[in-house]
């Protein structure tokens, strides 16, 4: 036991001094690595103050001074090197067109004077900076005074330069829009950069490269030459762009009846106004007389129009206050409206007055005809005659006659009370149409028509029996025709009495003969004449009717107008569609609405209507142009 506790203690003596060698080995080593590393330490701090006091008298790296490279240079050396640059000094200038020209030193006066700048310079630097100048991207110094030239000179030289000479500079022309084109509108034409000389900037650009001493100088960077205030990219031109694309891309369709006027790019670009600043507007001037020029086409107020009387003679209506009147402020305001939106329209015009039709006479088929020397009133309402009567008009004698012309029902009033100077008269119908001039019942009165007018007429009002003027109250409306008119020979020297019954004798009979012979041809004129003989004959008693000798040929009348009216109607629809198909144009790949409306048209079409579309083919043409462009 013994022997082995002493063998132990001997094991743990041996371990533990092996760890001490270990130990003491690593802390030599750890001696010996600090002091390589403070050898290094000192020799580099020795070597960094040394290259810091050699470079108390020199530049440090990367110092330039007045462009030309001193670094680690003395300021004697420096000066060899400015006045080598000095006397050899060229400065070519690079221009537009891939010219360069030249300025030497020599012809400028070009001198160096160095007094005490550079030695000044020297010491604004810290030699012990001289790592850090090393790493960095280094120093550009300027000497102020150090390179003076001669400036008369220098002017003199730039004068005779090439792109000086004014005779070959161009203009620089702003980037600005095309001319329009149908379906592309407005695109934007680049800017023209051109040769002319700012000449500020030349002169600045040319005496900092000399005092640099520079050897080349782009007249590009910084530009020396006037380049155009907008190019292809300048926000401004691309909003202007778009303003002008958004006008010209806009459809105004203005309807009159079977007729139209389209407001398109076309017709839009010649209104538009370009501002030297970009801007884009409507010409306002141009705007309104295109609507001036609605006005005039459309307007029917103050204009006489022709009127196929019952009689069957035609007359001409003088003047009144009938007729279409389109309202030109409101229209041009809305027009503008749609145009700054870029909102498409179909629609009527704005008006401050309308009429019944645009097509043919703009009265229609629901009109009251009075005719003056006949002392007679028809009322048409949609082409059948509602009533006829005697009447009694504005007195002659008194100076008041009942002025002719095409007028308007301005309202309707039941019960009212006419006044005028020394007189009140209740009515049940009133129905004015001129002013204070209208048509009303007349109870005072016993007879009708004649020639009562001329010595006991009324104050211009048209005095109707109280029957009539019940009928035509009741049917008509605001706003429809009245039109009044003489023609001479059709006095009526009788009168009639409100209470008066029909007559069995042949002249009710014979005046419906006249009537049928006086349609004569039949027309498309002729709906009147017909619609007044009809009448005539179907109030007849039935006794009367068989003395009627000639109503086959009333009724052949009414077949050949039903006919003419039928085939009008069909080349009316189809002017339409022929229109649509003139529309389309060259076919492109914009052209499928165009195409589909005409042909949704035609097709809506009767057989009789078609046969009027002289134009077919050009629609399945288009369509297949269309389908070849695969679309």
């Amino acid at each position: 036991m013994e022997d082995t506790n002493e063998i132990n203690v001997e094991l743990t003596a041996d371990a533990e001094e092996r760890k001490k060698g270990f130990f003491r080995k690593l802390r030599d080593k750890k001696t010996k690595i600090l002091f390589a590393v403070g050898i290094v330490v000192v020799a580099f701090v020795a070597a960094y103050l040394i290259t810091a006091l050699i470079f108390q008298n020199r530049f440090l790296p990367g110092t330039s001074v007045n462009g030309v490279a001193c670094g680690g240079k003395t300021v004697e050396e420096t000066q060899t090197l400015l006045k080598q640059e000095a006397d050899s000094y060229v400065l070519t200038l690079y221009e537009r067109g891939d010219t360069t020209e030249e300025i030497a030193g020599t012809e400028i006066g070009l001198e160096i004077d160095f007094g005490e700048e550079l030695d000044q310079l020297l010491d604004q630097q810290n030699g012990f900076f001289w790592l850090p100048h090393l790493l960095s991207s280094g120093e550009e110094l300027q000497a102020e005074k150090m390179i003076s030239w001669d400036e008369d000179a220098l002017r003199g030289v730039l004068d005779e330069l090439s792109c000086m000479d004014e005779d070959e500079m161009t203009d620089s022309v702003n980037a600005s829009l095309s001319e329009y084109t149908a379906g592309a509108g407005y695109e934007i034409v680049d800017a023209v950069y051109g040769t002319r000389i700012d000449t500020d900037v030349f002169s600045a650009a040319v005496e900092d490269a000399v005092q640099n001493l520079r050897t080349e100088l782009n007249l590009e960077e910084p530009s020396c030459y006037v380049d155009p205030e907008y190019t292809e990219d300048s926000a401004e031109l691309l909003a202007m762009q778009e303003a002008a694309n958004r006008y010209v891309g806009t459809t105004i369709t203005y309807t009159f009846g079977s007729s139209s006027e389209v407001v398109d790019g076309s017709l839009i670009s010649e209104w538009l106004v370009f501002g030297e600043d970009m801007s884009v507007s409507l010409d306002t001037e141009k705007t309104q007389e295109y609507i001036s020029g609605l006005a005039e086409t459309y307007n029917t107020t103050g204009q006489s129009r022709s009127l196929v009387t019952s009689y069957g003679t035609t007359v001409t209506v003088p003047s009144g206050n009938y007729g279409w009147k389109i309202d030109q402020d409101a229209t041009l305001t809305a027009l503008n409206g749609y145009l700054e939106a870029g909102e498409d329209y179909t629609g009527d015009v704005v008006y401050s007055q309308t009429a019944a039709s645009h097509n043919g006479q703009d009265y229609g088929n629901t009109y009251v005809e009075i005719n003056l020397t006949a002392q007679h009133l028809w009322f048409y309402k949609d082409g059948a005659l509602v009533v006829e009567s005697d009447l009694v008009s504005g007195s002659v004698k008194a100076g008041n006659a009942t002025p002719t012309g095409a007028y308007r029902i301005t309202y309707k009033q039941k019960d009212a009370v006419l006044r005028g100077q020394g007189y009140a008269s209740p009515v049940s119908f009133w129905m004015p149409f001129n002013g204070g001039i209208g048509l009303h019942d007349a109870s005072w009165r016993s007879k009708f028509g004649g020639t009562i007018y001329k010595t006991s007429g009324s104050h211009g009002c048209i005095n109707l029996p109280y029957s009539a003027a019940k009928t035509i109250y009741e049917s008509i409306s605001t706003g429809d025709p009245v039109l009044v008119y003489t023609l001479e020979g059709t006095e009526n020297s009788g009168t009639s009495s409100t209470s008066s019954s029909s007559s069995s004798d042949t002249s009710a009979a014979n005046a419906v003969v006249d009537a049928i012979n006086a349609i004569g041809t039949v027309t498309l004129d002729s709906g009147s004449a017909i619609s007044n003989a009809r009448s005539l004959y179907d109030a007849l008693s039935d006794s009367n009717k068989s003395l009627v000798t000639n109503y086959s040929t009333l009724t052949e009348a009414e077949a050949s107008y039903a006919a003419l009216t039928a085939d009008q109607t069909a080349q009316t629809e189809a002017q339409a569609v022929i229109d649509a198909i003139s529309a389309i144009g060259s076919v492109t790949t914009e052209s499928g609405g165009a195409i589909s409306n005409a042909r949704a048209q035609y097709d809506a079409l009767s057989d009789a209507a078609k046969a009027y579309v002289s134009n077919y083919g050009t629609l399945t043409a288009a369509e297949a142009a269309y389908a070849a462009l695969g679309q």
